[in-house]
């Protein structure tokens, strides 16, 4: 593919700890998730699934305040050991805030299916939103002030460290449940992120505090409603089904939601490339260019998501039963839609990268709010008809539906282009 050897002639110093440090957080997640499955039954899986589901929501929300403006803004401050500062108070402030939203929502969905509310899970659930958000802020600093090879070895370190942990539990006899798990992820995060603050602290003084939260709040406002939608759009659906159908579904739907997410981390690694050379198209030679470049990339890169996306859905039952076990073949329906989905994601971001160019990102968000109001719409008849298999299709078909809002639009010509593309 011509796409990537630019990609690699440019990986050199930070582009390539970068990409090394996003392997180790993804490959991390991608491990620990099957790992977990493995050791743990099927319905504490699901349990294990749904602290994660909701830790990544909380997570959203900290990198829509905190560190998705942190990155944009970080070159621009007159004193940066301050403004980090700053960052490193807010960020442990609205963490702790938001770890105890996220045990009192646990407590709170677990009371509302007539169980007893696990401590153990939502205490340490809470302590890993603390631990994981703490650990996205540091890991941002230091990329955003040189400390690129810092960030990598704090996130080595988790991921050996986690592994090593459990591996001397399951050694020494002592049983493994969910809650252990999560707080074994939030002990490993605390212990390698903690020297990294506390190494950075300074007193910020209070002007620069109110200044950091006004600029931060000018930039999430508008990236807060992106991570309302987009959880509804899929996270919400996962819960529903986990608390309609029991843990063990959304233990299986989790399990198949992971065997796809290695084509997403490959498109993820597209975010590196294609915007970019999409915009430097659209500014060189306007709306042909911009087009001919996409569709190239789309060609190139459609037939190993396709091929990867089939390697993964027609055998979709073995690679579950390779994978996870023989109790998660019964899925194997939910992984051949969530592939479905996969392949309208692929298509949905070629596209949005036409309105990102033109600097039209309001159509986009629009476009989620389509897939959002799409899920509302089919998640009761599909969830009660067709049950695990219809969350997924669920969530395929809302993807898909973010896609025709595009094309529409893309077609109607609502998104016309900005009046000059140049900075």
């Amino acid at each position: 593919m011509r796409v990537l050897p630019p990609l690699l002639a440019r990986l050199r110093g930070p582009a390539l700890l970068s990409l090394l440090d996003q392997a180790a957080v993804s490959g991390f997640g991608f491990l620990a998730g099957i790992a977990a499955a493995r050791l743990i039954d099927m319905e504490a899986f699901g349990r294990f699934a749904l602290v994660l589901i909701v830790a990544g929501f909380a997570q959203g929300l900290h990198n829509a305040l905190v560190t998705a403006p942190l990155m944009t803004l970080a070159g621009s401050v007159r004193h940066p050991a301050r403004y980090a500062a700053a960052v490193s108070t807010g960020a442990l402030v609205l963490a702790a805030g938001l770890a105890l939203g996220v045990a009192g929502a646990l407590a709170l969905y677990f009371s509302v299916r007539g169980e007893a509310v696990p401590v153990d899970l939502v205490t340490a659930a809470g302590a890993l939103t603390l631990a994981q958000n703490l650990q996205l802020t540091a890991r941002r600093l230091l990329f955003a002030y040189g400390g690129g090879a810092k960030a990598l070895a704090m996130d080595l370190v988790r991921a050996a460290t986690f592994p090593l942990a459990v591996a001397g539990l399951w050694a020494a006899g002592i049983p493994l449940d969910a809650a252990r798990l999560v707080e074994f992820l939030a002990l490993t995060a605390f212990l390698t992120t903690l020297p990294v603050l506390l190494g950075r602290a300074v007193e910020p003084g209070r002007r620069q505090l109110t200044v950091t939260a006004r600029r931060h709040w000018q930039m999430a406002r508008w990236l807060l409603p992106v991570v309302l939608v987009t959880f509804g759009q899929e996270q919400l659906v996962w819960i529903l089904a986990g608390g309609t159908l029991g843990d063990e579904a959304l233990g299986g739907l989790r399990a198949a939601q992971y065997l796809v997410g290695i084509v997403l981390l490959m498109l993820a690694a597209t975010e590196n490339v294609v915007p970019t050379g999409a915009g430097r198209a659209y500014e060189t030679g306007g709306e042909p260019a911009l087009r001919a470049y996409l569709l190239a990339v789309t060609r190139r890169l459609g037939v190993p998501v396709g091929f990867l996306l089939a390697l993964v859905a027609v055998p979709a039952d073995l690679w579950l039963r390779l994978v996870f076990g023989a109790p998660y073949m019964p899925y194997a329906p939910c992984l051949r839609w969530l592939a479905l989905g996969v392949a309208f994601i692929f298509l949905r971001d070629m596209v949005a990268q036409i309105f990102r160019a033109r600097r039209r990102t309001d159509v986009i968000f629009r476009a989620f709010a389509v897939s959002f109001a799409v899920s509302l719409a089919l998640i009761q008849p599909l969830l009660g008809r067709y049950g695990a298999t219809g969350a997924a299709a669920v969530v395929a078909l809302a993807h898909g539906a973010s896609l025709v809002a595009l094309l529409a639009a893309l077609g109607r010509g609502r998104a016309t282009p900005a009046e000059s593309p140049r900075c």
